[in-house]
């Protein structure tokens, strides 16, 4: 829940105070009452029975169906698709809370942005010019109609060297911020500069806050390859615009993937743009680069399922292959789309429609499936099975969720005929390789969630979530390193930093910026405790974590000495035997506690 703007904290509490969660959320939902909580169908999903729980006395709201959950701020920016400043403004607003803020970075940049909206107008005031023309004449041909050009605020360049600087100069943009946007650049020999975009479609880039920071460039077909320079030309970087690290589109469309809960990835902005005419929303593109860590991360906010949708020839399915790894690794379930022969995106909805292209994704095999069917198009070509094999492998064994790591691996034995043995080994030697052990050694976050453990993580943040006393016990009687999965670790971690600030009523959850502590927040705190004596329960529940890790240690352990024992090291086998005795006294001592009659 990042700040674009730096607010006064008396501010942002006065406003959160003044707004009543209930009836904010009673604008959009449904709320019916249902025990001491207010239940309705999710806006953020498509549900037919509630899972959508709204608590009047916490001030927070948690869906158990898609895991959203926090406080007034968080429920504005998921549902309105807007930032923390904005949503804070929103509610001050209809509160009648003047919002007062700090100065911060971004006013620095305020020329560059200032700068870039004036440029986009300035384009999109051309295409509708007779200097225009040539461009109209390309979007008609493309079938892009009037409310889409608006929509997406499409604009031209006309054919001239000087006109676009010269304009906004005329409104005090400076030489430097045109040259730090990329807009113009330096003559060589003559002095002077230069309009970098002459004679194409201009296609704004927009940030997720709605601002414009960067353009893309479309050249337009016709003349001589040399005078009309390369296909595209985009902005570079600049201190408002890391190409890497935004995605063209996604700023209109993560309502529509919350809604789909899916992404389609194109590889260019008109391809984006054509598809979201035939009325599919849920889609994105790079900004001029191939598939970048970032932008897979930037999507895992919003969903964890996405289609690859490129061209239909070799270079489009490399890309493809090569972004579906990048997914893998940030915990997608991906798809690829086929496309015919000769087909774009673009040419395939133009021709055959929306409903067409929705079919084609219905059926859009997984990427198992896909890498199975390039091996059968070789006529099962062994060289072409085993060098394809190996490329899943590798991408698989960095799927960082072992659940999803195992169903594609069950997918892959089956397509490639590899038996469940093989597939271990395989993917264990990768594993080696990986971190330069050749005897696999699970990280903590491997190890399958334990009912048991997980039920002893729960418990006892429940217990700390209600503050006072039990908190303290909680924060004395453990450390981060006792909890086995990592959402109920950091939020540990957070209820030991946030100490006796955690209230129930103070509207905390809602200072939770991390979106998976504060769902896992909001949903234990809608939870009841088991039945039972709540002493014995968080002995219990010390004893399980206590002994779960010690368990992990001793298996940990058991590993250290094999390899000390292949060594033939007996110093280290001397120090490990200790460390195995101290491990075995811990056990003792944790039982004796647990069960002190």
């Amino acid at each position: 829940m990042g700040r674009d703007i730096q607010a006064r904290d008396d501010t942002v509490e006065r406003v959160r105070a003044a707004t009543d969660i209930v009836q904010l959320v009673g604008q959009y939902v449904n709320l019916k009452r249902s025990g001491r909580s207010m239940k309705g169908l999710c806006p953020f999903h498509d549900e037919k029975t509630p899972s959508f729980m709204v608590s009047p006395d916490r001030q927070f709201f948690h869906c158990f169906g898609c895991q959203k959950g926090g406080d007034v701020f968080t429920f504005l920016m998921e549902h309105d698709g807007v930032s923390f400043g904005e949503a804070l403004r929103t509610l001050a607003e209809k509160a009648g809370i003047p919002v007062e803020t700090r100065r911060g970075r971004d006013t620095a940049h305020d020329p560059l942005y200032e700068a870039a909206e004036l440029a986009a107008r300035w384009y999109a005031e051309r295409l509708a010019r007779p200097e225009g023309e040539p461009v109209r004449r390309y979007l008609a041909r493309r079938g892009l109609q009037a409310a889409t050009l608006e929509r997406f605020r499409l604009g031209a360049a006309p054919n001239a060297w000087e006109e676009l600087g010269r304009a906004l100069r005329a409104e005090g943009v400076t030489e430097e911020t045109l040259l730090a946007l990329g807009l113009v650049a330096r003559r060589a020999q003559a002095g002077g500069t230069y309009d970098v975009f002459r004679n194409r479609l201009m296609i704004p880039i927009v940030s997720l806050s709605g601002r414009v920071v960067g353009f893309g460039g479309r050249v337009l077909p016709g003349g001589e390859e040399k005078e009309r320079g390369p296909k595209y030309l985009n902005t570079p970087d600049s201190p408002i615009y890391h190409k890497g690290q935004l995605l063209y589109g996604l700023a209109d469309a993560r309502g529509a993937i919350r809604r789909q809960e899916s992404v389609i990835l194109t590889e260019g902005y008109l391809d984006t743009i054509s598809l979201v005419q035939a009325g599919i929303e849920h889609v994105v593109a790079a900004c001029g680069t191939a598939f970048t860590p970032q932008q897979a991360a930037l999507l895992h906010r919003y969903t964890r399922r996405a289609y690859i949708l490129g061209d239909s020839d070799p270079a489009g399915r490399r890309a493809a292959v090569r972004t579906a790894g990048l997914l893998l690794e940030h915990g997608f379930l991906v798809f690829l789309v086929e496309l015919p022969s000769g087909d774009d995106p673009d040419s395939f909805v133009r021709e055959h429609g929306g409903p067409a292209l929705e079919t084609r994704l219905r059926e859009a095999p997984s990427y198992v499936a896909y890498m199975k069917l390039l091996v059968d198009r070789r006529a099962g070509d062994l060289a072409v099975k085993e060098r394809v094999l190996r490329h899943v492998l590798d991408d698989l064994v960095r799927v960082p969720d072992p659940l999803l790591q195992e169903l594609y691996g069950k997918e892959l034995g089956r397509s490639f005929g590899m038996s469940e043995t093989a597939l271990a080994d395989a993917l264990a030697h990768r594993r080696g390789e990986a971190t330069g052990v050749t005897r696999r050694q699970p990280a903590p976050s491997e190890e399958p969630e334990r009912s048991a453990v997980r039920d002893a993580e729960r418990g006892l943040l429940r217990l700390a979530l209600g503050g006072g006393a039990w908190l303290d016990r909680v924060v004395e009687a453990l450390e981060p390193a006792d909890f086995a999965t990592e959402p109920a670790r950091r939020l540990f971690e957070a209820l030991q930093r946030a100490g006796a600030t955690v209230d129930p009523a103070s509207g905390w959850f809602g200072r939770i910026e991390d979106a998976e502590e504060r769902s896992l927040a909001t949903r234990l705190a809608l939870e009841d405790m088991p039945p039972g004596d709540p002493e014995r329960l968080f002995a219990d529940y010390v004893a399980t974590l206590k002994g779960a890790k010690i368990e992990a240690a001793e298996g940990e352990l058991r590993l250290r000495l094999a390899a000390a024992e292949e060594r033939g090291d007996r110093e280290q086998l001397a120090r490990l035997l200790d460390e195995q005795r101290a491990l075995a006294q811990d056990r003792s001592t944790l039982k004796k506690r647990a069960h002190p009659n």
